[in-house]
């Protein structure tokens, strides 16, 4: 978070050294706001739509509450100068703001940035004037320093002359101007005050003889005025400064025809100081220049200093006050030369008192409740204290004192001046006080007597708690371990438990609790003075998440809340079960310091970050800061260590050098969390326009520009540490994220498509704001678009449908070359053959002779022959397109088989699978396979010498197979010698890709199982 919170607690009537001497008392806290590009801060307005603007040496920036962004003109011709900002003022547009700049000034546009520069009427040597824009009304004015005023033409962006507007004497050097509540123009001048009324059009003089004018006759005698105020009861506050001395500040109150001289206080130590303003902010006067911070003070009638610029812990280190304003949540800020500060009044329900002023340099130890409305306070080395409040928590001194309380204290023991505990018998009136090496303080508050004991059986130990269990009923822890109980007028050791007692409750069933450095918490019996159970650190739902416990509160009536040096743990006593918490499951800050709960079930604790309450209920932490009023409650010197419960439901919070006393139910006030607002949008970490963006309602991106931060803030600067806030980018994903580390979602990579970012806090309540949308467009690149997709889906359809074409005319060429082929084959080649055939057989048949010469001849061309004829029948059946489906490979194998077996007289099966009605085969492949089985039946028929023979055919997903058996007298498989059969079986399943194995032994038959992948 750009806004570090560094805050100090500054009394109004309230003296650093002493304690209240006014009733009507107020705190101040200061907040340090860091982040500026200069710690030199002229001015700080705030724009219609919640933005601060702070003008200082280094130019103009704008602060959402948790970042600044420098704004200055970049390359943009319309762009703000790069110049120091000396003064922002509002103007009638409420989107514009009057930006002056030294001697140059003009209108910028709080939501384009654009500047656009006023022209003015430039008297001569217009350089050697003091400028300043002032509004009175509506209207703006310009202020030349003694010499004129210019007013505000905003329809030509020039200041100009209007006699109309506003009118005064020509030598009345005017400096300063201010409108009343009955619209009369208020100019101060070397000639004093007078004022100009719209109605007549004239300038008036008080004191002239007029009723009306009359009653302002005292101001008639105030020469070379500087500057004035005019507050809401009517009351003028007027500086004048007159050549070669110094300045005075008078009082004048309408109607009591007195004017008064109030003084100022410089800051200590000043040299030089110069009144530079008044303001008026939350019904107090204010006057501030160099060295010089002031609140008009009604009791004293002047103006005094309300905090020590010396003290580091309760004062702000400033040496010029430049301006004041107050925004619309009526926070306060201040512009100074050391930066911008955040200033908040504290109510009246908290209320912060620096104990330094009782005690010197000596810590406080304890605070208890005492009476009806008082507070008693023990010290370490400076005794006891006690304070009075009253239902607004102003303080005075208490109904106690600390010298009837030491009266008669042993002289030479500082023991008792070194108070570690407080416990208060209110039915005997005695105040029991635990001292340092055993050392007690009885007093009792109705006898005003004290009694100062070194009982022995203490053993010389710091005695750390005290608790009255009940009437006359004291118990005692200490240093060392040792538990004592005081009853019937005498102490008993009752155990030791061998370390520091820090902390000693009873519960409500009426047990004991001890809380312990070192060995946990204890429970025990008070009737029967035992141990009955024990809390120590343990890994389990049982267990304490440390043994080093510094204080421990009953939450319920079952529930023990024990703050350990390690977090938070929430016991139940009837169960034993524990419930831890530390910074990784929600607990705030790591060490608990101290406990109380409050009337509403409401735990409240002290840590090193501050007070902080959690709701069981809900299982809700929350933090309160400066913001809420506690002014000092983190760090080390003012780390709150012990706490008590006061009357009415207050509480009670202290530390070393304080404590703080608050009204719990106050600070639970319901505030619905507001909407955030979308400050910036980045694009590459380039700004992009928000008024654009607003005015679209959405914004559009082309495909490259996916690299996106959104920046967001609730536009409130009192209560936006309480808030949490969460976004998600719709169409990205469905989870609200939480934003951790500032306000600003950052977005990488996305890819084209439609989002929307939306944002939401929550309060500390758990109720969510409504939720603020942007819409968001990434345009695809063209490649990506409908258009480009669907023309690459034509062109890519396209293309397989012309290559899908022209492998169809492809195949449809080939099947043509092969029917023709087959058919040449068939007419040509086969009517030829079978002509040799038929020939060749006739002259055999003529030529009776078996031993006639050429009877071998025409034998062996009539085998021939018909051999050829057989091959290229099986040629012609091979190359005929319409024989590729396996249908017709199964029936021409069947047809084969019958007419090679059957004349054997060999029995045959021939079984075929349903599937291969689907298979289709090329050529070459129907070729082997058809060849492969006609050389397995050859083989068969040749030397198998069997008589059955079974073919099978199947085929799956991925394979076809031709199983073959015989009950022949086979032969030996690992032969080598083995024929050129076998070896073009083997290269023609190759060439179809499958295998082929053969399985025979002799005596056995031939089993043959081919299988051709698909």
């Amino acid at each position: 978070m750009m806004r570090f919170i560094c805050s100090w607690l500054l009394y109004i009537l309230l003296p650093t050294m002493g304690l209240l001497k006014h009733a009507s008392a107020s705190e101040i806290s200061f907040s340090h706001i860091t982040g500026l590009s200069s710690h030199f801060v002229n001015c700080v307005a705030q724009s219609s739509n919640g933005y601060i603007w702070v003008g200082t040496k280094n130019g103009l920036q704008r602060y959402d509450g948790y970042r600044f962004r420098q704004i200055n003109a970049g390359n943009h011709p319309h762009g703000l100068p790069a110049l120091p900002v000396d003064q922002l003022m509002a103007t009638q547009d409420s989107n514009v703001l009057m930006v002056r700049m030294g001697y140059r000034m003009g209108l910028l546009n709080t939501r384009t940035f654009q500047f656009r520069e006023s022209t003015f009427e430039m008297p001569d040597n217009f350089e050697s004037y003091n400028t300043r824009i002032v509004t009175a009304g509506n209207q703006l004015f310009l202020v030349i320093h003694g010499r004129e005023i210019l007013t505000f033409n905003q329809a030509r962006n020039r200041f100009e002359h209007n006699r109309k507007i506003i009118n005064y004497p020509a030598d009345w050097k005017p400096t300063s101007l201010q409108a009343d509540h009955d619209n009369r123009l208020w100019i101060g001048g070397a000639k004093g005050l007078g004022y100009f009324t719209p109605k007549d059009m004239r300038f008036h003089v008080p004191g002239e003889d007029s009723t009306g004018r009359q009653k302002f006759a005292p101001l008639q005698t105030i020469k070379e005025v500087t500057h004035f105020l005019i507050d809401n009861k009517g009351r003028f506050f007027v500086t004048s400064w007159p050549p070669h001395t110094g300045y005075t500040v008078h009082l004048f109150t309408p109607g009591s025809n007195t004017l008064q001289k109030i003084p100022t206080a410089p800051n200590p130590g000043s040299d030089y100081h110069d009144l530079s303003n008044f303001t008026e902010m939350r019904g107090l006067v204010w006057a501030y220049g160099i060295d010089i911070f002031n609140t008009f003070e009604k009791e004293t009638n002047a103006f005094e200093v309300f905090y020590s610029p010396d003290n580091a812990d309760h004062g702000i280190k400033i040496t010029q006050v430049l301006q004041m304003f107050e925004d619309r949540e009526h926070n306060m800020w201040v512009a100074t030369d050391n930066g911008l500060y955040l200033m908040s009044i504290i109510p009246d329900y908290v209320r912060n008192v620096v104990t330094t002023s009782l005690f010197g340099k000596a810590p406080v130890t304890h605070i208890n409740a005492f009476g009806g409305s008082n507070i008693l306070l023990s010290s370490w080395g400076a005794g006891v204290e006690s304070l009075s409040y009253n239902a607004s928590l102003e303080i005075s001194k208490g109904d106690i004192s600390k010298e009837a309380i030491y009266s008669h204290a042993p002289k030479n023991d500082n023991a008792f001046n070194l108070v570690w505990a407080i416990g208060e018998d209110q039915s005997t009136g005695d105040v029991w006080l635990g001292c340092q090496a055993g050392h007690i303080i009885k007093h009792n508050v109705k006898k005003h007597h004290s009694e100062f004991l070194t009982p022995a059986v203490f053993n010389g130990q710091t005695i750390r708690s005290v608790l009255v269990a009940g009437p006359a009923d004291i118990w005692f822890g200490t240093h060392g371990g040792r538990l004592v109980q005081w009853k019937n007028g005498q102490f008993h050791l009752i155990d030791t438990v061998n370390a520091a007692i820090s902390r000693m409750v009873k519960g409500p069933s009426g047990k004991l609790y001890l809380a312990t450095v070192g060995k946990g918490v204890y429970e025990w019996d008070i009737e029967s003075k035992k141990s009955t159970n024990h809390f120590i650190y343990r890994r389990d739902d049982k267990g304490l998440t440390s043994n080093r416990i510094a204080d421990i509160t009953f939450l319920t009536s079952d529930l023990l809340a024990v703050a350990g040096a390690s977090g938070l743990d929430i016991v139940n006593t009837i169960t034993g079960k524990v419930q831890q918490f530390h910074t990784g499951n929600g607990l705030p800050h790591g060490v608990v310091t101290t406990l109380m709960a409050d009337d509403n079930g409401m735990l409240w604790m002290g840590t090193t970050g501050g007070i902080c309450r959690y709701e069981h209920t809900t299982g809700e932490f929350k933090t309160f800061g400066k913001i809420s009023g506690f002014v000092h409650t983190s760090g080390m010197n003012n780390l709150m260590t012990f706490s008590t419960k006061l009357p009415g439901g207050k509480l009670a919070f202290g530390g070393e050098n304080g404590v703080v006393i608050f009204y719990p139910h106050h600070l639970d006030q319901q505030v619905m969390p507001p909407k955030p607002t979308i400050t910036d949008f980045r694009l590459f970490n380039n700004y992009l326009p928000m008024d654009s963006i607003e005015q679209l309602g959405k914004i559009n991106l082309k495909y490259h520009q996916n690299f996106i931060s959104i920046s967001f803030a609730p536009l409130t600067y009192s209560n936006a540490n309480d808030l949490k806030f969460f976004y998600q980018l719709e169409g990205a994903g469905e989870k609200w994220i939480r934003s951790e580390n500032g306000l600003t979602a950052i977005f990488a990579s996305l890819p084209p498509g439609k989002y929307t970012f939306l944002v939401r806090s929550q309060n500390v309540q758990g109720q969510y704001s409504p939720i603020t949308r942007l819409p968001i467009h990434i345009s695809p690149a063209f490649y990506q678009s409908w258009w480009f997709l669907s023309l690459l889906a034509m062109a890519f359809a396209t293309t397989i449908y012309l290559i899908y074409r022209a492998r169809l005319n492809r195949l449809l060429e080939v099947y043509q070359l092969r029917e023709k082929v087959a058919r040449d084959l068939h007419d040509d080649v086969g009517s030829t053959l079978t002509s040799i055939n038929v020939l060749s057989e006739l002259a055999r048949i003529q030529v009776s002779a078996q031993n006639h010469p050429a009877r071998q001849y025409l034998d062996r061309i009539s085998q021939n022959s018909t051999e050829m004829m057989e091959s290229m029948d099986d040629i012609v059946w091979s190359i005929k397109p319409d024989n590729d489906q396996l249908v017709k490979i199964t029936a021409r194998m069947r047809e084969y088989t019958a007419n090679v077996l059957e004349p054997q007289q060999i029995h045959y099966s021939f079984e075929t699978d349903d599937q291969l009605v689907n298979i289709k085969l090329t050529m070459e492949r129907r070729r082997n396979f058809f060849l492969i089985f006609k050389e397995s039946l050859n083989n068969i028929t040749k030397y198998a010498q069997a008589t059955q023979v079974n073919i099978a055919i199947t085929c799956n997903r991925s394979e076809m197979i031709l199983n073959i058996a015989d009950n022949g007298i086979g032969f030996n498989a690992n032969d080598p010698v083995n024929g050129n059969g076998l070896m073009n079986m083997r290269k023609r399943a190759e060439l179809l890709g499958g295998t082929i194995t053969i399985q025979s032994q002799p005596g056995q038959g031939t089993g043959i199982r081919l299988s051709v992948p698909l």
